[in-house]
């Protein structure tokens, strides 16, 4: 049996890490546009208070676990070349 939200989870994380990494490479990206797009995220999590589906958080789980590592990665790659 296929795991859906294991299966949600791992696509949105795999797709917005790689949008995210594509976005670093342009010259007007920001890092701290991407920490104000990541409090969003954390925000609409604590909205849940009707219930959003399995589906669904299993999206926002992926989306926020991928801000949080390319977040991390960046901050560890640019603090290291400075």
């Amino acid at each position: 049996m296929i795991d859906i939200y294991q299966d949600v989870f791992d696509k949105t994380y795999q797709t917005i890490l790689v949008a995210l990494e594509n976005r670093s490479k342009k010259a007007d990206f920001s890092i701290q546009n991407i920490k104000g797009e990541l409090l969003s995220f954390y925000r609409y999590d604590g909205l849940d208070w009707t219930g959003r589906g399995e589906t669904k958080q299993a999206e926002n789980d992926g989306a926020i676990l991928a801000y949080e590592v390319f977040i991390e990665r960046y901050e560890k790659e640019h603090s290291t070349n400075n």
